[in-house]
């Protein structure tokens, strides 16, 4: 028996025994033991998402916090990510930073747990010194020489997608239809087509509920509306019903979640005070302070974006990250993502800046993490 025993391999540990063992490593340690073999990878699910945060008694590093998994960032990235820089994105194992001073040398992708970075060395308008930039999507597995992202940019109000499909040596403008005078791209993501070709898309939500699709192209990209492509300007009846195309104004936060079996979501957020106010056909709103607001697209509808009570036992994570719709179970622990609640929201308050999850069958927001207060979040962040 001995004999026996001797000759089994690590590959042949008890599932349980790898999951407990992986419990308490770091995220960069339990991502290398996941890579290990095909049996740990099956045995010791997918790292949660996390939350990388400033620790506010010592501004210059960087953290993570996660249900499961919690480890200081690479000590590389305090100089690439000072107190003063600002995260633009994250998605795939990478973070979009830029420092408002000089930016022309730190506005691009890094790896947190590498340290390795990617300049946007050719990007128009940093160079300019003109236009601000709110918010970068970029396509998985980015190299110094060729990567795929798209930027909301803008003067006061991002109007503009600047995007490339080749690096450095593509970055072009393309400037979102059907936007209204005082409309503005809210949120953009970044999506990859399922079982057509791998077809890649910048899907935008404007401010007024509108949404279009950008089409990249080695050679250029196109910008469509997702619904009602005949129409020169947003007809908002076609697309809510009352009163939701009346409360669409009173929701400054929105964010845009495309799911990999090609559903669609729109997330509505009042980050102001309560609003109130009449209605069209009568009555009076209400949007209390946060109160948040889930549609799900319906192409063959009209309106087609129809408020939904739960998101088809998915958790979603919004915020500057990549928008991303994970499978759970509903006890929130299973799908190989643990740590997370089905049909739920996770989301960055700004003030403070916190992590928070909106529960659909509450109706209401509560702390991510209780206990570490002393922080200040910087973005949520998945491993690649």
């Amino acid at each position: 028996m001995a004999a026996m025993a001797s000759s089994r391999g690590w590959g042949d540990l008890p599932p349980d025994l790898l999951a407990l063992i992986a419990d308490g490593l770091t995220i960069k340690a339990y991502t290398r033991v996941r890579a290990v073999c095909t049996a740990w990878r099956a045995a010791i699910p997918a790292a949660s998402p996390s939350l990388l945060v400033r620790l506010d008694w010592n501004r210059h590093d960087a953290w993570f916090l996660s249900p499961r998994i919690s480890t200081a960032l690479h000590e590389r990235l305090a100089t690439l990510l000072p107190d003063r820089s600002v995260c633009l994105g994250s998605g795939h194992g990478w973070v979009a930073v830029h420092d408002p001073i000089f930016y022309e040398l730190q506005f691009g992708l890094v790896d947190p747990l590498t340290g390795v970075d990617i300049p946007f060395s050719s990007f128009p308008h940093f160079a300019e010194h003109k236009l601000r930039v709110s918010k970068v999507v970029f396509a998985p597995h980015p190299t110094p020489t060729d990567f795929t992202a798209a930027a909301i940019t803008g003067h006061d109000e991002g109007r503009v997608i600047t995007y490339t499909a080749q690096g450095n040596s593509g970055w072009a403008d393309a400037g979102c239809p059907r936007l209204g005078d005082r409309d503005s791209i809210a949120d953009v993501v970044y999506h990859e087509e399922r079982g057509g070709g791998g077809e890649r898309a910048v899907y935008c939500l404007a401010t007024s509920g509108d949404v279009h699709v950008l089409r990249l192209h080695d050679a250029g990209g196109a910008f469509e509306p997702l619904f009602d492509r005949g129409n020169a300007a947003f007809d908002a009846a076609a697309a809510f019903a009352p009163p939701y195309d009346t409360i669409r104004h009173c929701t400054n936060a929105k964010n845009l979640v495309a799911c990999d079996d090609g559903d669609l979501y729109q997330i509505w957020r009042n980050n102001s005070c309560t609003r109130m106010g009449p209605l069209p056909g009568g009555g009076e709103y209400r949007v209390e302070y946060n109160q948040m607001f889930v549609l799900r697209y319906h192409p063959r509808r009209r309106p087609c974006w129809v408020p939904v009570e739960d998101l088809g036992g998915r958790a979603v994570v919004v915020g500057k990250n990549n928008s991303v719709a994970l499978r759970v179970d509903g006890g929130g622990g299973g799908g190989g993502v643990p740590g997370l609640r089905a049909n739920c929201v996770y989301w960055t308050d700004i003030c403070p800046a916190r992590a928070k999850v909106f529960d659909m069958v509450s109706g209401k927001s509560t702390l991510c993490f209780h206990g570490v207060e002393d922080h200040r979040a910087i973005c949520w962040y998945f491993l690649a």
